[in-house]
């Protein structure tokens, strides 16, 4: 009966032992504290717009809209798809004012290499090309996406905190669909998208 009770107590702290060091950094209990908004996937047609109060303190945080550019030098027409920041609220932007496109689990943090963190910013998420007398199409780094993050951050008393926007874009109803956000209650510490 001991034997039984000590293999018992061996199998026990072995199969918790494993389980910890499968855990993903990810993981809801490893992972820092978040405040998280559902969006419950509303949809930003063209010609429309769509405010977020990330942090729920009352304040717009992103906008979402669109804009109908005209480029008479060019001849073609573009349906643009946007998101906005304001003061103290950043994206991370690249020399082409493009954000990345993160998967689940990539991480947001204060230093991305090839982007900035830009307040008062403005990113083309995806635009419609019309061409007089040709064939349209979709550009932009979100055209098609499906449950991708934005990622975002807010500045409160000159200390960053991280967060991300979940995102999906469908190309052939011209429809962004917002689905969920996520900040990180702590100041500068890193977070996975997603979680």
């Amino acid at each position: 009966m001991y034997k039984l009770l000590l293999l018992l107590t061996v199998v026990t702290l072995f199969a918790g032992c494993q389980k910890e060091r499968d855990k993903n950094p990810g993981d809801p209990e490893t992972h820092p504290p978040m405040t998280y908004t559902d969006l419950n996937d509303a949809q930003l047609q063209f010609g429309g717009s769509k405010s977020l109060d990330i942090d729920a303190n009352g304040s717009v945080d992103f906008h979402f809209h669109t804009l109908y550019v005209g480029d008479a030098l060019l001849r073609r027409d573009r349906k643009q798809y946007y998101i906005t920041s304001g003061i103290g609220v950043n994206l991370l932007n690249d020399a082409n004012d493009q954000s990345p496109v993160l998967q689940k689990g990539d991480g947001v943090k204060r230093i991305h290499p090839g982007y900035d963190w830009w307040q008062i910013s403005s990113i083309v998420l995806a635009e419609k090309i019309i061409p007089e007398g040709a064939a349209e199409f979709w550009q932009g780094n979100w055209k098609n996406v499906s449950h991708k993050y934005i990622p975002v951050q807010l500045m409160k008393d000159e200390k960053p905190y991280h967060g991300w926007i979940e995102v999906s874009f469908d190309t052939f109803t011209e429809k962004l669909l917002l689905h969920r956000a996520g900040i990180c209650t702590l100041p500068d510490v890193e977070i996975k998208a997603g979680y």
